[in-house]
């Protein structure tokens, strides 16, 4: 399944698929219009299926977008995979999670 971004309404945004080499590239550009509509976004990752270091690139990306443009954004349900890869590469609590 390739990964797809969808408003969920209301500031809120769902991430499902798979997060990888092959679907983040896709991806990059997509959040933009979103992070026009309003000062704060959250981001629900339950249907994420495989995360990997491509997956947590695009993540930190998004927040990076996300700052630039004083846009407040929020994770939530993020996969396994991100807590290991985030302490892997001494991110954790950069996304909220403790």
């Amino acid at each position: 399944m390739r990964a797809v971004l969808q408003s969920a309404g209301d500031g809120r945004l769902t991430l499902a698929g798979r997060l990888d080499f092959e679907s983040v590239p896709g991806l990059q550009g997509q959040l933009v219009p979103y992070l026009r509509q309003g000062d704060a976004l959250t981001i629900d990752l339950e249907a994420v299926e495989h995360f990997n270091s491509a997956g947590l690139a695009l993540l930190l990306q998004w927040l990076e977008d996300a700052r630039r443009r004083k846009v407040s954004l929020t994770y939530l349900n993020l996969p396994a995979a991100h807590g290991e890869l985030a302490s892997l590469y001494n991110l954790t609590g950069l996304f909220g999670e403790s």
